[in-house]
C-alpha cells in the first residue's frame, strides 16, 4: 500500500492518488496519522538507522494483517490541533507527535518522498539564505546580496543597484521589492534594529519542480534555462531532496554590455502545486508516482545531517 500524508483536497495528493490507482496500486490518503480513526503500528530495530523499521496502518475494524506500507508521499509535516486541551498541553502533545512522526518517517524501509531532515521538518520554509551554499556547490548562480545594518554600506549597495533590490527577512522565505524612496526608508528603519538582507533585482522568472532526476518546468523555457536541469538535479541530490520547487530568473548584467545570467532566486521544499499549469501538474504527479513505485536508489547522496549543518552554518534555518 502507498500512503499519502496530506490534505485530501490538496490537488497534488488528489492527482498522485489518481495516478497510483490507475496503475493498479492500493493507496490511502491520511490527513492525520495519529487521529483516532487509524490503528498505527511502528516497530524499529536497535540503532535507529535509516529504513530499519516496519510500519503498518489500517482503519479501525480492519484486519490486523493489512496495511503494510510500501511507499509514502509526505505533503504535510504539521499536525492537526488537539481540541479541548489547554494551550500548554496542546503544544506539548503536538511537539511529541511531530517528533514521533519524524522518527517514523526516517524508519520506513520503502521509498519516502519528502523524507526531510529534522531542521527542515520543523521549519520547511527557511530563508533563501539557507540554500545559497548548497546551490553554489551544485554549480548554480544566486543573486548578489548583502547582509548589514550599517547605514553607509546599505547606501552604497543602493547606489550600485539603481534599478532596485529585493528585501528578505533573515528568518523567513518572504521577500519584498524595494524601489521607491518610501520603501528604502522602511528598510532603513528595520536596519536600525537588526541586520537586513538585500538581493539584486531580477527579471523574468521560470518555475521548475525537481522530482528525483527529472525537471518539470511550468510551461516553455529558453534553452539557456533548460541547460540548468543537470545542475538543478545535482542541487536536489546534495540537499537530499527528491521533491523540490525552484524559481530561476534572468539576472541582467550590471556592467555595460554584459550578457544576462540566470540565477536561482527561490527554493520551496513543499511544492506549491497549484502554481503550475495543468500540463506541468500532470507531469509532476506522474513523476512522483514513478519515483514512489520505482526501485529505491542508493546514489550516495550526502547525509542529511551534514546538509542541515552546512545550511545552518551559512545562514541558519531559523
Amino acid at each position: 500500500m502507498f500512503l499519502i500524508l496530506g490534505n485530501a483536497a490538496d490537488p497534488c495528493c488528489v492527482q498522485v492518488n489518481s495516478v497510483l490507482k490507475a496503475r493498479g496500486y492500493e493507496t490511502r490518503v491520511v490527513e492525520d496519522i495519529f487521529s483516532e480513526q487509524y490503528r498505527f503500528m511502528w516497530r524499529f530495530a536497535a540503532g535507529m538507522s535509516l529504513g530499519n523499521g516496519n510500519s503498518r496502518i489500517g482503519g479501525l475494524g480492519e484486519r490486523e494483517a493489512g496495511g503494510e506500507i510500501e511507499g509514502v508521499l509526505v505533503r504535510e509535516t504539521g499536525l492537526h490541533a488537539v481540541s479541548d486541551w489547554s494551550e500548554k498541553d496542546a503544544q506539548y502533545m503536538a511537539a511529541e507527535m511531530q517528533a514521533a512522526q519524524l522518527g517514523w518517517i526516517w524508519s520506513i524501509p520503502g521509498v519516502v518522498i519528502n523524507r526531510l531532515p529534522a531542521w527542515l521538518f520543523l521549519m520547511p520554509r527557511p530563508s533563501f539564505l539557507a540554500w545559497v551554499a548548497l546551490l553554489h556547490r551544485a554549480g548554480l548562480r544566486t543573486p548578489d546580496m548583502v547582509i548589514s545594518s550599517d547605514a553607509q554600506r546599505l547606501q552604497d549597495w543602493r547606489t550600485r543597484h539603481p534599478n532596485g533590490s529585493i528585501f528578505s527577512p533573515l528568518s523567513s522565505p518572504s521577500h519584498f521589492q524595494v524601489q521607491t524612496e518610501t520603501e528604502w526608508e522602511s528598510v532603513k528603519r528595520v536596519s536600525r534594529h537588526a541586520p537586513v538582507l538585500l538581493e539584486e533585482a531580477h527579471g523574468q522568472t521560470w518555475l521548475a519542480c525537481v522530482v528525483g532526476d527529472r525537471v518539470v518546468w511550468d510551461g516553455a523555457v529558453p534553452e539557456e534555462v533548460q541547460a540548468l536541469e543537470e545542475r538543478l538535479c545535482n542541487f536536489a541530490r546534495i540537499a537530499a531532496l527528491d521533491l523540490v520547487q525552484v524559481a530561476v530568473a534572468e539576472q541582467p548584467g550590471i556592467e555595460q554590455g554584459k550578457s544576462p545570467a540566470f540565477s536561482v532566486v527561490s527554493v520551496e521544499v513543499l511544492v506549491q502545486f497549484p502554481r503550475f499549469c495543468c500540463e506541468a501538474q500532470t507531469a509532476i504527479a506522474e513523476a512522483i508516482a514513478d519515483l514512489l513505485t520505482g526501485p529505491r536508489k542508493c546514489d550516495g547522496s550526502q547525509d542529511p545531517v551534514e546538509v542541515g549543518s552546512a545550511a545552518m552554518s551559512y545562514g541558519g534555518a531559523r
